[in-house]
């Protein structure tokens, strides 16, 4: 009589892993995880990468939204000018957001303040326009060109004036807009604004050590801080 494969495959005794053979697969397993982790980290990088420089595409398209409505000009960088000053509501004092959020459709107009934004807005896992996915502590994590936007102070005239894109020497390299290096959620907040003296504090590095940028001309490409010459990408002539 013919003995059954089974029966012959349960007699035999089975064969235990020896703790070197054990501690080799450890070590394979080991060295692929370290392999492995930064290629997905990159990934992951790459994919908010993307996501920043569709942000600035939106808020490039809401600038251009507000200018046809505001005879042409830019929202300021800063300033006093979208609403009134008690305090009341998140942009009362207004920085170059205060406008635009009502084009991105995370504001809505209000007779007695003029832009208003929606609840969910100063929090760091909004997912909104103002917020750069590659951020993930705060909240409003891009900062306006002074020259290129204009500025205006309390009370004070400007010593940036608002700026019609059509006076541009160079559109395709002045800076408009870009990640800020530091992040201040308080709408009074010197990270909002940078001009020729403070941009190596102020701009960003957090994609692969550069930042996004939304330039005069509405395009955007990869930027080096230390690269840049601000008098041909942060003065506008």
């Amino acid at each position: 009589m013919l003995e059954s494969p089974l029966k012959r495959l349960f007699a035999c005794p089975l064969k235990a892993f020896t703790l070197v053979e054990i501690l080799v697969v450890v070590a394979i397993i080991g060295i692929l995880a370290a392999l492995l982790f930064p290629m997905g980290k990159s990934m992951i990088e790459k994919g908010n990468s993307a996501k920043c420089v569709n942000n600035l595409r939106q808020i490039g398209a809401a600038i251009q939204q507000y200018a046809a409505e505001n005879d042409g000009v830019f929202p300021y960088s800063a300033g006093y000018k979208y609403g009134d000053t008690s305090g009341a509501t998140s942009f009362t004092f207004s920085t170059w957001q205060a406008p635009l959020a009502y084009y991105l459709g995370i504001g809505q107009l209000s007779p007695s303040t003029p832009y208003t934004t929606l609840p969910s807005y100063d929090n760091p896992k909004a997912k909104h326009p103002f917020n750069c996915p590659s951020c993930k502590t705060g909240f409003r994590t891009y900062t306006a060109n002074k020259y290129a936007m204009g500025f205006l102070p309390s009370g004070a005239t400007s010593p940036y004036p608002r700026r019609n894109p059509l006076a541009f020497q160079r559109p395709t390299q002045l800076i408009l807009i870009t990640d800020s290096q530091t992040v201040d959620g308080q709408i009074t907040g010197n990270t909002m604004q940078f001009d020729d003296t403070n941009y190596q504090t102020i701009i960003g590095t957090r994609h692969s050590g550069k930042a996004n940028a939304l330039f005069a001309d509405f395009h955007i490409e990869s930027i080096d801080r230390a690269k840049i010459d601000p008098a041909k990408n942060i003065k506008h002539n």
